[in-house]
């Protein structure tokens, strides 16, 4: 690196921390150790170069690391991956009975209008509740009333089908799986694999680790699909729980957002650059008695 201020972070820490991503996440323990005493043995007593090391640790592990040497040893990028956002998707079945009693049920799940819910405090029925006799069509159906027209069509629309197509849809409307699409950023430039800790409504919770290869097409978003069976529901999501991928920025890590604890100073200090303790030197201070203490303070007759 030209940057004096960050040669050791880019000469010693960095190269550090990707070998034991490489060791620890990467390949495994078993792996890498092979591959590195075949590195070792292949070039002792010679001169290797950086290149030889890649392709040594390549050829001995049997794995592609091609993205994992040009992020960490080729570029200045960071690793950062955000989960920008989670939704779920349901199977459209074509089928009105099913479709619009879903649709009712998602309408009577949004919030009461603040109106409605007011008039409902004061005790104010609606006009139509004071006087039934005023009640026409559109009162006792709405817009998810499913009528024979939409019957029909739908019949229409099996006979149309396939006789394996129609199989497999009915299979899927039988199954009713929960679809949820996860939507990630790589805001660092640097790809990983993405680490996954997922939480469901019933308590439990399972890992996934998806391989950078996800980054293959586009390196900056991606997309995953996770299908859980039926009666399984996502709760939260969690990127890299357990700090494996050395990622930059936690904040972006978990879907929905996590309160990040944080500190108020109680006196602002000023600082002058990085300031370092030493522990060794400080850890043979002795601690100074009240008695002491108040020695050095000054006395009324000083003041």
């Amino acid at each position: 690196s030209d940057s004096i201020l960050q040669f050791g972070n880019n000469a010693y820490g960095k190269p550090s921390a990707a070998l034991h991503i490489l060791r620890d996440t990467i390949l495994g323990r078993e792996q890498f150790d092979h591959a590195l005493k075949t590195f070792s043995q292949r070039w002792k007593f010679k001169r290797p170069t950086p290149s030889d090391f890649f392709r040594t640790m390549e050829e001995a592990s049997g794995t592609d690391l091609d993205w994992f040497w040009r992020g960490w040893f080729y570029t200045t990028d960071h690793v950062d991956i955000s989960l920008d956002r989670i939704y779920r998707l349901r199977l459209d079945t074509e089928d009105p009975d099913i479709d619009f009693t879903r649709s009712r049920q998602e309408e009577e799940d949004k919030p009461v209008k603040v109106g409605v819910k007011l008039d409902k405090e004061a005790g104010v029925k609606p006009w139509v509740e004071r006087h039934p006799d005023i009640t026409d069509f559109y009162d006792e159906n709405d817009i998810f009333t499913v009528t024979n027209k939409e019957r029909n069509k739908y019949r229409k629309f099996l006979k149309e089908l396939e006789g394996w197509e129609r199989e497999a849809l009915e299979r899927a409307v039988k199954e009713d799986k929960n679809y949820y699409v996860l939507e990630f950023s790589n805001l660092g430039g640097l790809v990983m694999p993405i680490l996954l800790s997922m939480e469901f409504k019933d308590g439990r919770t399972e890992r996934l680790n998806i391989p950078a290869e996800i980054w293959r097409r586009n390196p900056k978003k991606v997309r995953k699909l996770i299908v859980l069976e039926k009666g399984e529901e996502l709760v939260a999501v969690t990127v890299d729980p357990d700090w494996e991928t050395a990622d930059a920025n936690i904040d972006n890590n978990s879907y929905p957002r996590k309160i990040i604890p944080s500190r108020i100073e109680s006196y602002k200090e000023k600082r002058s650059g990085f300031s370092r303790r030493d522990i060794m030197h400080d850890s043979k201070t002795k601690l100074e008695k009240d008695d002491e203490k108040d020695k050095n303070e000054p006395t009324e007759s000083d003041r």
